[in-house]
């Protein structure tokens, strides 16, 4: 016969455990180039629409409020469908990570190629081009729940996500403090904005391909 279940919840984990269980995360070595390459890479593209986007186009092209809002809309809606391309298209544990370094330096230069300052059209192609790349990132979370034992899944993709939400709010200042300083450098604040976050994504694509990679897809 089956034993009656006892009905008792599982007990809490206090607060020292869970720290220990991010800890061990952090001893794996290729937990950093996840977490640099994570800071990264939402937060461009979070940046770019929730920040910078409107402003840009209001003052480097003239648009008004509406033309810029009509733009910011279609960047969110064609963002939507990114994460659903990704995911069907992913190539699989032996290639995936090459996949990421790739279309973190696509980004890369979609950013770069705005701050060329290309025109009016270009820089909304560009903008629309970024809303549906940056569904890649989907590829990141798959990444992340390969490079890890199953019983510390949950842990990776909480501290993952963390890095995310952390990259977010890093990007913005950092984006800020390069606005102010720029004309004091003589520079376009929206040419130094998007070179810089240009910048930050390589500099994540070079951690995630230069630092230790997982075991199981060295």
């Amino acid at each position: 016969m089956r034993e009656p279940s006892s009905g008792q919840p599982p007990p809490p984990i206090s607060a020292a455990a869970a720290l220990r269980g991010y800890g061990a995360l952090l001893r794996f070595p290729h937990t950093a180039g996840i977490v640099l390459l994570a800071i990264f890479t939402y937060a461009a593209y979070l940046s770019l629409r929730g920040l910078w986007l409107g402003p840009l186009l209001i003052e480097r092209h003239a648009f008004t409020l509406v033309q810029s809002g009509h733009v910011a809309l279609g960047v969110s809606v064609v963002s939507m469908f990114g994460p659903a391309l990704f995911g069907r298209l992913d190539p699989g544990p032996l290639r995936r990570r090459g996949w990421i370094i790739g279309f973190t330096l696509l980004m890369a230069g979609l950013f770069a190629a705005m701050a060329l300052d290309p025109g009016a059209a270009l820089d909304v192609a560009a903008a629309l081009a970024i809303g549906i790349v940056s569904g890649y990132i989907v590829l990141q979370y798959a990444d992340v729940k390969a490079a890890y034992p199953p019983a510390m899944t949950g842990r990776a993709m909480a501290l993952f996500t963390m890095a995310l939400f952390l990259g977010v709010a890093l990007m913005q200042w950092i984006t800020g403090v390069v606005a102010s300083a720029a004309p004091g450098w003589g520079v376009d604040p929206f040419v130094a904005v998007l070179a810089a976050i240009s910048a930050l994504l390589a500099l994540g694509s070079a951690a995630f391909r230069w630092l230790p990679a997982p075991p199981r897809v060295a």
